[in-house]
């Protein structure tokens, strides 16, 4: 990616805040759901057997939802929020569209023993003025060459560092609408008003695979995303036969065509699905993501040729497998 660079240039601040004795908790409105946050966060500390449990509010010094505040725990009404810290050396990000990125440092913060929890009291993120905000530029093609008018780039904030037990985060009930930006007749994108943070970036079309991808934004830049190509999606023909064990009777084999980009499943009984088909620059990727599916290569031919399959070799690789 190309990036045209300009003179300003904004600084992300770390702001280390000391302990509150509380006070989060004696002043929220809800008390009975920020202290169900806390029972929760104290579950997931108890379950990965390390960690510790922080309890906050962030406050918006400008407009805006506070709930739509990107962290690694859900943000409550007014601002509150309860979570679990795998540690108190790492800091825990929070973002928002067209503010400063706010980083919290919990090193240094004291524990309160009998609570048996951190309170980093309220933290207060600060608006980005018209000149601190960045922009962003992109040319968009469609294969075979459709209506490109019709394509439009939608970008959402990503999260900033995550300090968590399991290093995932928590679901949120509140999502701000993305941003989106219209796609010209000749193909150009444009957009100012961007914060100097993440942003995941999606690229959409009618009849077209969308792309999706992480973008950084940096202070004093224009981001130039250069030329995105959407694809036509290719037709999979996928002949299968499901069985508890081998062999594979040929009576049960099944057909089925599976546009690229898309997932499938052999069996409705299963959470999350078998494979999944990528499309590349032209060239389909079948993929696996949940076990108890996996994949082995048995080479070309027809599938008649592997009814009678012996499994024992792979299954035993995967027995011996860490």
């Amino acid at each position: 990616m190309k990036k045209i660079v300009f003179a300003s240039a904004l600084p992300i601040v770390l702001v280390i805040m000391g302990g509150c004795a509380l006070n989060t908790i004696e002043q929220c409105p809800n008390k009975p759901e920020l202290e169900a946050k806390i029972a929760k966060a104290r579950k997931g500390v108890q379950k990965h057997e390390w960690g510790h449990v922080i309890v906050g509010r962030v406050v918006l010094d400008g407009d805006g939802e506070v709930r739509y505040v990107r962290s690694q725990m859900e943000i409550l009404p007014e601002g509150y929020f309860a979570g679990p810290t795998r540690d108190l050396v790492r800091p825990v990000g929070f973002r928002m569209h067209q503010y400063a990125p706010y980083d919290l440092q919990l090193k240094g913060m004291k524990k309160d023993q009998e609570r048996d929890l951190v309170d980093v009291g309220t933290i207060h993120m600060k608006p980005l003025s018209k000149e601190e905000l960045v922009s962003l530029k992109a040319q968009v093609e469609l294969e075979e060459g459709g209506d490109v008018s019709e394509a439009k780039i939608e970008l959402s904030v990503r999260n900033g560092p995550v300090n968590t037990p399991s290093n995932g985060t928590e679901p949120r009930r509140y999502w701000p609408d993305p941003i989106e930006i219209p796609v010209q007749e000749d193909g150009l994108a444009q957009a100012d008003g961007f914060s100097p943070i993440d942003y995941w970036c999606s690229v959409t079309a009618p009849g077209y695979l969308k792309k999706g991808f992480a973008v950084k934004f940096t202070p004093g830049e224009t981001l130039d995303l250069e030329t995105i190509t959407l694809e036509k999606p290719k037709q999979i023909e996928l002949a299968y036969i499901v069985s508890k064990e081998p062999p594979f009777n040929m009576d049960n084999l099944k057909t089925v065509r599976i546009p690229s980009g898309a997932r499938w499943k052999a069996v409705d009984d299963i959470y999350g699905w078998d494979l999944e088909f990528k499309q590349e620059k032209g060239s389909v990727l079948m993929t696996y993501s949940y076990a108890p599916c996996y994949l082995w290569d048995m080479g070309d031919g027809q599938i008649d040729q592997y009814v009678n399959i012996d499994v024992s070799g792979p299954a035993q690789k995967l027995r011996n497998d860490p």
